[in-house]
């Protein structure tokens, strides 16, 4: 190791819920007195400095490598958030486009480690030239990773979304996981074992809640409900809904009669920038919905406050794809989670959340994979407003006070990580 402080590199994907839990490491990492450089694109790096909080300003040095353009991706997108799900293969063909940018950039700051995601798992061999070791970051929970790239699936998986983690896997000296023994101990030490490397958690890396703006209309609009009474809707930053889901969502929700805040979002398709984002949004609503629940319910087709809304006294619920970062923040303050997961990890956190750890229930899906507004609806209410919620609200409770009884004991991980380092 060179004399001054230990650096890190953090390379993760392209997409918010990447970049957030290595932000958050990053975070940590820096108030420990590391050297931290955070690795991304133009269009990522500028939303990351807008949105720093001035206690981390000067710790984090931003680094920027920009995207080669690849044939049928938008010249400005830079994030699965940009795009719809279809595209994201092109935005990997991109990010492997990257590998003698980076290699330059090792050349040129050469730091003790990289932390790289699962899509460049490539970053690996091109560090190896330099004899810089590669730590693998799992922003997923150990149990989702633990089912879905065990090794007797490895053959199996070359073709499939999950073989970069697999190549990644292989390919670095540690392996983290956004997680802790307390929430998932038996799959951080089945991970460990099955693939005969150090799994580290490093803790939930959730972000500090700061003070909402008074301009955040739709948390002003909560104010209007009794405690525990609304139910949040929101599917993240790059899961997006069909017109025909959004219709079933929009039946159930209206049918249950319990006051909601759905957060709706849409892609850009392509390059026609003749409609706006809100306008593509409310495109997909049906005929009359905003008027019929204009009552007891808002659609809200902006950036949206997630920690500040399911802080909020009136949130009881949160229909929810199960990403990660969602769940975890659920938990955190107390709301029940009414599972609509969509793809990847979701389905199996999904599973967690509702069959083990009992703090939410699933949505049921019909035969073909599609949803309906009736198991919407039923779910909905039993989860807000019949006996079935309360039971839910007890087991969030108890989760919540083991996990975030205290900030030691998170930070306790993120120290034992530092150690390993060294």
């Amino acid at each position: 190791m060179k004399d001054g402080p230990l650096h890190v590199l953090m390379f993760p994907w392209l997409a918010q819920g990447h970049i957030s839990p290595f932000l958050e490491l990053s975070k940590r990492l820096a108030d420990h007195g590391l050297k931290v450089s955070f690795l991304s694109t133009p269009g990522n790096i500028s939303k990351i400095k807008s949105s720093l909080h001035e206690k981390w300003a000067g710790k984090i040095d931003m680094e920027e490598l920009p995207l080669p353009p690849v044939e049928g991706l938008p010249p400005d997108a830079d994030n699965t958030a940009d795009i719809p799900m279809e595209m994201a293969d092109l935005l990997k063909i991109a990010l492997d486009g990257l590998q003698i940018p980076f290699e330059h950039l090792l050349s040129r700051i050469q730091p003790d480690y990289i932390i790289h995601d699962f899509s460049q798992h490539w970053a690996a061999t091109v560090a190896a030239k330099f004899g810089i070791p590669a730590v693998f970051f799992f922003i997923f929970g150990a149990s989702a990773i633990g089912y879905a790239v065990a090794p007797s699936r490895f053959k199996a998986a070359e073709t499939t979304p999950w073989c970069r983690y697999l190549k990644s896997i292989q390919a670095c000296k540690l392996m983290l996981v956004r997680s802790c023994f307390e929430l998932e101990g038996k799959y951080i030490h089945y991970l460990e074992a099955e693939h005969k490397k150090r799994v580290i958690p490093v803790g939930l890396l959730l972000t500090e809640t700061f003070p909402t703006s008074d301009q955040d209309e739709c948390v002003k609009w909560l104010d209007n409900y009794p405690p525990s009474s609304v139910v949040y809707v929101s599917f993240g930053s790059e899961c997006f809904l069909s017109k025909e889901q959004v219709a079933e969502l929009a039946k159930g929700l209206e049918e249950s009669h319990v006051p909601f805040l759905w957060v709706l979002r849409s892609p850009r398709y392509n390059n026609d920038s003749s409609s706006s984002a809100e306008e593509r949004a409310r495109a997909l609503l049906p005929e009359g919905f905003e008027e019929r629940t204009r009552e007891r319910g808002v659609v809200y087709c902006k950036w949206a406050p997630q920690q500040q809304i399911l802080c909020h006294p009136s949130t009881g619920g949160f229909v929810s794809h199960c990403g990660s970062s969602s769940v975890l923040e659920a938990v955190r303050f107390g709301v029940r989670i009414i599972a609509l997961p969509m793809h990847i990890d979701q389905g199996l956190d999904a599973r967690l959340v509702a069959e083990e750890l009992r703090i939410g229930m699933e949505i049921g899906r019909e035969e073909d994979g599609s949803f309906k507004a009736e198991k919407i609806r039923r779910c909905v209410k039993e989860v807000m407003v019949e006996e079935e919620g309360r039971r839910v609200e007890e087991s969030i409770y108890k989760l919540r006070e083991r996990l975030f009884w205290g900030k030691g004991m998170q930070e306790s991980y993120i120290r034992e990580f530092i150690k390993q380092l060294l």
